[in-house]
């Protein structure tokens, strides 16, 4: 969340954010239902990367069972309304991508913190690839560590 804006201008920024993403599902043949509507709402308001498990937490009450959000996950992710986020244990979490600025993550191995690195060094090689060709073109960078937190219990503990 950006402390610069006020509540109404993250609200109306969110707002363009749905409808951005409503206009994508559109465009790309697939219904604009209920539940839908509930999980991009939810991917919005997380303002970062998110598991499908709490997804469906945020949205239960509206009638929108696990599976089907792992079908509308699948398929934002096919649309490009959101990106996969992997960790070193096979899981992933989702992040809506929808008129954000391309970043990547530092994840923590020991208690699974996600930080923003807005820092891409890798544009320039999405490019020459470009050049060379290719269309759609995109690509993924991770990082992985313990954080400052996590290592400084890991060396505070006596056995």
């Amino acid at each position: 969340m950006n402390p610069l804006m006020s509540k109404e201008e993250i609200n109306r920024d969110d707002d363009r954010l749905l409808e951005e993403a409503v206009a994508m599902l559109k465009k790309s043949g697939h219904r604009v239902t209920q539940p839908r509507i509930a999980i991009l709402k939810a991917l919005i308001s997380e303002k970062g990367p998110i598991k499908i498990e709490d997804i469906h937490r945020r949205v239960s009450d509206r009638n929108c069972d696990l599976a089907t959000v792992y079908r509308c996950i699948g398929a934002f992710e096919k649309i490009g309304i959101v990106r996969r986020c992997f960790f070193p244990d096979g899981s992933s979490l989702f992040e809506f991508i929808v008129g954000g600025d391309h970043h990547h993550h530092i994840i923590c191995t020991s208690c699974r913190k996600v930080e923003t690195i807005d820092v891409c060094v890798v544009d320039g090689l999405e490019r020459l690839v470009h050049n060379r060709g290719y269309r759609n073109v995109s690509h993924m960078l991770e990082f992985f560590g313990v954080c400052e937190n996590c290592a400084q219990s890991e060396d505070g503990k006596t056995d």
